[in-house]
């Protein structure tokens, strides 16, 4: 399944987590929100935009090669485009990275010894 139909099917389905800190999640301050529901929804509108973008669009096509099949909420989209060739990143690379972050990101949990 490609990262645009994840993306959609998740968008179709916004789901909530249990983070107090949302508004601290630098993904989520990318978007220009305060919390999770919010930045979803700015969230999947950046997406529609990046899909008409050349580079936006190859960008999300070589997001799971790229940086892995997961993403954390925690994650950081400014260190995650550095992932990604010269060639394949612009200004947006970042926000639209963020908007995938907040789309299919999960809480990272420390496992039990």
């Amino acid at each position: 399944m490609g990262m645009i139909a994840i993306l959609k099917s998740w968008s179709a389905r916004a789901r909530h987590t249990g983070t107090r800190q949302e508004g601290s999640l630098k993904a989520v301050r990318m978007l220009g929100a305060e919390g999770l529901v919010d930045a979803r929804r700015r969230a999947g509108q950046a997406l529609e935009r990046a899909w008409r973008c050349t580079c936006c669009r190859s960008l999300l096509a070589h997001v799971f090669e790229r940086v892995g099949s997961t993403l954390f909420l925690d994650d950081d989209p400014e260190v995650l485009v550095q992932a990604f060739e010269d060639s394949e990143r612009d200004r947006f690379s970042a926000r639209v990275l963020a908007a995938c972050i907040v789309m299919v990101g999960r809480e990272r949990v420390a496992v039990a010894l």
